[in-house]
């Protein structure tokens, strides 16, 4: 049985961390370097978490047996000796569970932040939505407070938590606290459940065929997955027999590499998708930035030379992020009529999905530069999906 669960738990922690390497190669190859923000460098701080995760849960199942100070009945703690191979065991595996606690929430609460980052960036700029993303900054910083406080000190004197003898009693067991469990697992859902509703304002009010809504919030619905996964663990964890070996550590291995794939999924799932329609998605970032170019209004372009290069892109943007085909920029035009507004006035204003098409500028790059779109008419306010391509002549 534990050569089973080695065998899944360091395979488990193979996928997910190539899936975090194609995030990387993939932000890289689209943006650069300089392109990559905060969210992309706490995935690679998860990877770390989880593979530290990884290895407590396999020394506590293949070193020390799944032990801890619960699996004893009260004539075995009374004429167990201090010292020998099974109180050290136990001594240790209820150690190796407070370990491996700190690891899985730690992780649980870093992809939490790296979601926050990343939905700050698909919002920034929609009115409104700044105030969700600094409630969920507030409740992210609050419950994992609140349940690192909850590993500490549901049992204390700490070093309660390894004792055998006497019995301290469930809320001291490390891997079978059914309050610690309970407790977590509460925070963990209305966490994830708030994080999974920010999007779905924007998504609802888009003026957006019902497949592509549907595909966007399947995308951004993953965490369901993670909260079943989550409750199975509870529920594992709290019928467990008082002197059986906790499965703490398997459960929160599995969960874990889930929660990785499911924060992962928007990032990579274009590059899968790409990949397995035979085409792969063009790199637009040209890794020679910052020798010899300009920028004219809000498009680079390189003197002398060519470059596509991307258009004005407001944050909501999703460049593949998504189901959607294509990288679109969600741009507002003012009440003048001449300029682009980085901002957008409400997010329950209606979203207008114009076809793609491209626009050719001379060495002025005027047409960008005055912001219009030739051919296509707007109201004042009125918020426009559009790719553009910018090709300077040589």
């Amino acid at each position: 049985m534990a050569g089973n669960f080695i065998v899944e738990a360091w395979t488990e922690l193979a996928i997910a961390l190539v899936f975090i390497m194609l995030r990387l190669y993939f932000r890289l190859t689209q943006v650069g370097l300089r392109g990559m923000t905060l969210d992309d460098f706490i995935m690679v701080f998860a990877g770390a978490l989880y593979t530290v995760e990884t290895t407590a849960a396999h020394v506590i199942v293949a070193v020390w047996l799944g032990m801890g100070n619960n699996n004893f009945t009260p004539e075995q703690r009374a004429t167990l000796q201090p010292g020998s191979q099974t109180w050290r065991y136990a001594v240790l595996g209820s150690k190796g569970h407070i370990l491996g606690w700190f690891m899985y929430t730690g992780l649980v609460w870093t992809l939490k932040s790296c979601w926050t980052v990343y939905y700050s960036r698909l919002t920034n700029g929609v009115q409104k939505m700044d105030i969700r993303i600094k409630v969920a900054w507030v409740l992210n910083g609050t419950t994992y407070v609140a349940a690192i406080c909850m590993i500490l000190f549901k049992c204390w004197p700490l070093h309660r938590q390894w004792q055998i003898y006497p019995d301290p009693g469930n809320n001291c067991y490390p891997g079978a606290s059914k309050l610690n469990v309970i407790f977590i697992t509460v925070l963990n859902i209305c966490t994830d459940l708030y994080l999974m509703a920010i999007p779905l304002p924007i998504i609802y009010k888009a003026n957006l065929d019902l497949k592509k809504k549907i595909s966007l919030i399947v995308l951004f619905s993953g965490g369901w997955i993670v909260i079943i996964f989550g409750l199975l663990r509870c529920i594992t964890l709290v019928s467990v027999g008082p002197t059986e070996p906790s499965e703490s550590g398997q459960w929160s291995v599995r969960e874990s590499f889930v929660a990785v794939l499911v924060s992962n999924t928007p990032m990579v799932f274009p590059l899968l998708r790409s990949c397995a329609s035979g085409s792969y998605p063009l790199h637009d970032y040209d890794k020679s930035v910052g020798s010899g170019l300009k920028s004219i209004g809000s498009t680079t372009v390189r003197s002398g030379g060519r470059k596509r290069s991307r258009g004005f892109q407001h944050p909501l943007s999703i460049p593949n992020d998504t189901a959607w085909g294509s990288d679109e920029a969600i741009v507002t035009r003012d009440q003048g009529g001449n300029k682009f507004s980085q901002g957008l006035q409400s997010y329950d204003a209606g979203l207008t999905a114009l076809p793609e098409h491209g626009v050719g500028t001379s060495s002025h790059a005027g047409s960008k530069a005055n912001g219009r779109i030739s051919g296509v008419g707007m109201g004042p306010g009125e918020i426009v999906m559009t790719r553009e391509w910018q090709v300077r002549g040589e």
